[in-house]
């Protein structure tokens, strides 16, 4: 027995589409002027997600149109070329969403999240793809259990530390070291496509100037990124040619840093940046370093696997600590006003950059602040006593009432904000992903 389709405009979603299209064209964007910090605040996240909720029914849309063979029948080469020429859109583009859409439909309970505006596009392109790499023998239980963390996880995890999680993601149902096992072959794995999809190009454009574009491996990019931020971190003027730092875009700064780069070249003449922006250090386990399996992370928070480690452990600029190993002298007291060297590299690896949550700044763009007490009030410059602050929100701690203690275990900072801000003045803590190890 056929059962005859219903026709667009009878159908449920065209039902959907419709009101939604009405709306958005009856209302002039004028209507977000006079607003009050607070309440576009409230708006731009309420249209964050509806944004997740429209990407829902988009994907599924995708999904419609990709079982139904338009593609073909309309003679295009792929359902991503089709949709592309749609809209005047990206074929590329097109093709993410079109593998996102059949991605989604093995992941139910993300793009119920995603439906429901709980994540983002591309938090639920991340789950989606951990999840489709779950070995096929587990039981279906254990794959929603995982399934279900990662979406718990999209909440307050940064995209790059949920994809860090994922890596980790079956720490539920297999033991540590069976885990570091599983996160070395996918982060290996990941670094040998990201070395084969390596490309840069170059155009002249005949004004003095080149054009161009590259694309290169986390780790490589990592090591540049501090590189090119030890020439164009805040505060640094040598680039500026009299303009102040203001005046300058962060690409502007970054392009003055790359020229600087290639002058100074060979990196004997590179200058120090106190430890945390010239240097990447790389900290793992000593067994690991030997067995060379599992991950290590850098100061950067960057993870890469135990053979990229000892690939890049003799070159400039990059210094295994490895945990276990003799350690360097760091606790100085009270003969020593500025933290040193040694203790900004022990600093970054363990704040990764601006303890202050939800700031994303690298150990580069930081300055060693002493959280108890100022070292002109009789603090001391021992390592349990620095934080690693951005240059915006190290003056916001000088300039408010704010708190630092660290967690007993772990000694990570938590900052207390004034009552201000927050009458029962509850500890905010970082949420940079960092393994379980039990």
């Amino acid at each position: 027995m056929t059962v005859a389709a219903l026709p667009l405009s009878a159908h449920p979603a065209y039902a959907v589409l419709v009101p939604v299209e009405g709306a958005l064209a009856s209302t002039d964007l004028s209507v977000y002027e006079g607003l009050s910090a607070e309440d576009a605040v409230t708006l731009a996240g309420r249209w964050s997600r509806v944004n997740s909720r429209v990407a829902a029914h988009a994907m599924a849309a995708t999904r419609s149109v990709d079982r139904s063979g338009a593609a073909r029948k309309a003679g295009s080469s792929s359902t991503g070329s089709l949709l592309a020429s749609q809209f005047g859109g990206d074929r590329h583009a097109a093709a993410r969403d079109v593998h996102l859409g059949r991605a989604l439909e093995k992941a139910s309970l993300t793009e119920r999240a995603l439906a429901d505006g709980l994540i983002s596009k591309e938090q639920a392109r991340l789950i989606a793809r951990a999840i489709s790499g779950l070995p096929d023998d587990i039981p279906v239980e254990t794959r929603e259990t995982c399934e279900g963390e990662l979406i718990e996880d999209a909440k307050t995890l940064t995209i790059r530390d949920l994809q860090y999680r994922a890596d980790r993601i079956s720490d539920l149902f297999k033991p540590i070291t069976e885990v570091d096992v599983d996160e070395g072959r996918t982060v290996q794995d990941r670094e040998r496509l990201a070395y084969e999809r390596s490309e840069l190009w170059m155009r002249d454009d005949q004004d003095g100037t080149f054009l161009g574009r590259f694309r290169i491996p986390a780790a490589q990019a990592a090591a540049l990124t501090n590189v090119l931020d030890g020439y164009s971190a805040p505060r640094r003027r040598h680039l500026d040619d009299g303009q102040a730092d203001a005046d300058l875009t962060y690409p502007q700064r970054q392009g003055r840093a790359l020229v600087a780069l290639i002058d100074h070249l060979p990196t004997d003449g590179l200058p120090d940046a106190g430890g945390s922006g010239m240097t990447v250090t790389v900290n793992l386990d000593l067994q690991q370093l030997i067995d060379g399996i599992g991950t290590a992370t850098t100061s950067t928070g960057q993870r890469m696997s135990a053979s990229q480690v000892r690939q890049h452990a003799c070159r400039v600029g990059i210094v295994p600590q490895v945990l276990g190993g003799q350690s360097l002298p760091l606790d100085l007291g009270r003969k020593q006003r500025l933290f040193t060297p040694a203790q900004r590299v022990a600093l970054a690896h363990r704040d990764q950059g601006c303890a202050m949550p939800d700031c994303d700044r690298p150990p580069s763009w930081c300055e060693a602040h002493h959280a108890r007490e100022a070292w002109a009030h009789g603090g001391a410059t021992d390592l349990e006593d620095g934080v690693l602050l951005c240059a915006f929100h190290h003056r916001m701690i000088h300039e408010d009432d704010w708190v630092i203690t660290f967690d007993t275990d772990d000694r990570r900072p938590a900052f207390i904000p004034p009552a201000r801000l927050d009458p029962y003045r509850r500890p905010r803590t970082s949420t940079r992903y960092r393994p379980r190890r039990t």
